[in-house]
């Protein structure tokens, strides 16, 4: 079952989130009838991800044959040990991550000059510090490279996010998670701290004694 309480309402926090990541997980029905799930790296661009590879193989095959695919990013930034809230039972483990799904068809994208802004988008996003000459389909020792290659973009028809950071736990509870984190102090715990607190905040007001 769903947790209405991790939805992610704003699209403008699904797309942040993409922004702020490179890879993630293609899936769709591969040519033999198989689903298939292959992890690529992308760049959100123009409200499209886009993502590149070789005009032959298993996944160009596969959406050929059927254009439709789900796509997900996601990113865990804290496991919560169980004895945080509860020195017995085990059942309170779990893991506060961040996720975005996509459903959408995707299309092979032909014209030169969207192919040159999406890899020079993508090529941004994973070396920001360029150190390149810029992707121009009119530079003619980039033309070659643009022919060869495959650029796909996907045009999502539903986009929905699950952020997960205590949420479903009464005030009490998300403190013990709170204090537990401090004590640890690893590297993402500041981090996943800091989105506990935001997201106590935003979430509607209800009854405290409440730890489902």
């Amino acid at each position: 079952m769903r947790r209405k309480e991790f939805e992610v309402s704003e699209p403008e926090q699904c797309e942040e989130f993409l922004n702020e990541l490179h890879d993630g997980v293609l899936t769709f029905i591969g040519a033999d009838g198989w689903p298939k799930a292959v992890p690529l790296n992308y760049v959100y661009h123009n409200q499209a991800i886009y993502f590149h590879g070789s005009k032959h193989g298993e996944k160009m095959a596969g959406l050929a044959a059927d254009p439709r695919v789900e796509f997900v990013a996601y990113q865990a930034h804290a496991f919560i040990p169980s004895y945080f809230s509860d020195p017995y039972l085990a059942c309170p483990a779990t893991v506060y991550f961040r996720s975005v799904r996509i459903r959408g068809i995707v299309a092979q994208v032909e014209e030169a000059d969207e192919k040159a802004l999406a890899l020079a988008a993508l090529l941004k996003n994973m070396q920001p510090e360029g150190g390149h000459a810029p992707i121009d389909a009119s530079n003619e020792r980039y033309v070659g490279s643009l022919r060869g290659v495959a650029v796909l973009r996907l045009d999502p028809s539903e986009m929905t996010g699950k952020f997960k950071f205590g949420q479903n736990l009464s005030d009490k509870r998300r403190e013990e998670v709170v204090q537990g984190l401090c004590q640890r102090g690893l590297p993402d715990d500041a981090d996943t701290i800091k989105r506990i607190r935001d997201s106590a905040l935003k979430r509607p007001k209800k009854n405290n004694s409440a730890n489902a």
